[in-house]
């Protein structure tokens, strides 16, 4: 069963409300956001492609991987004092820019709306619930939960029991979304590849889980 509180749905209702938005087509390897601009003055709405988050305070670091439909900026309602986050494309995107008045406004006003509101935020909170798992979990563990974590997020189902990472997504991004060093994450998946359950075909990371591809087929269907 689809939802129509989706991003679609959203870009209607925008529309037909007469809410302005700029369309950026942004190439690979772009920061989301110029430096000019007050973080808090904006969201973006991810239509296509792949961007990376970090936090501020360690931007090297892969905090998560966004998608289509995931709403950028939108922890700034939470915090006005300061930036959280630097969003960098893993891929070309076309992003939609609106104003964090205008959302406000949209979301805020009209009852009928709250469930846009809801699923942003059950968007934000599934990247969370799994970064959470991944850093209270066993450091021997991290590499195989960061591949777990983001074919969840964004894998494709493949035959019976098997996700496919979408290329964009590469290993270096994988590797450090898990929070380890380069070095200890490239010992932590050596083991993972030899036992065949993860392995990289065409410059995809195929995942072998029932449980994985089950979840995944299910996130599938709910936007279809």
């Amino acid at each position: 069963m689809s939802t129509i509180f989706n991003y679609t749905e959203f870009i209607q209702l925008t529309n037909k409300g007469k809410i302005n938005y700029e369309k950026l087509t942004l190439s690979k390897n772009t920061t989301i956001a110029s430096a000019t601009e007050y973080f808090d003055d904006f969201v973006y709405l991810i239509v296509e492609g792949f961007v990376v988050t970090s936090l501020v305070q360690t931007p090297s670091t892969v905090y998560t991987v966004c998608s289509e439909g995931a709403f950028l900026n939108y922890y700034a309602l939470l915090d006005t004092k300061m930036p959280l986050f630097v969003f960098k494309t893993a891929s070309k995107c076309i992003i939609y820019k609106y104003s964090m008045k205008d959302l406000e406004y949209l979301l805020s006003m009209f009852p009928e709306n709250y469930g846009f509101q809801f699923f942003i935020m059950k968007d934000l909170a599934t990247h969370l619930y799994f970064k959470t798992l991944l850093t209270s979990g066993a450091g021997v563990d991290r590499v195989k939960t960061s591949f777990a974590n983001i074919a969840k997020l964004h894998g494709i189902p493949f035959e019976i029991d098997k996700v496919i990472i979408p290329k964009e997504i590469s290993t270096q991004i994988i590797l450090s979304y898990s929070g380890l060093s380069r070095s200890t994450s490239y010992e932590k998946l050596a083991p993972l590849k030899k036992s065949g359950k993860i392995n990289k075909v065409n410059k995809q990371w195929i995942i072998q889980d029932q449980s994985i591809y089950d979840y995944c087929q299910k996130r599938v269907n709910l936007n279809i």
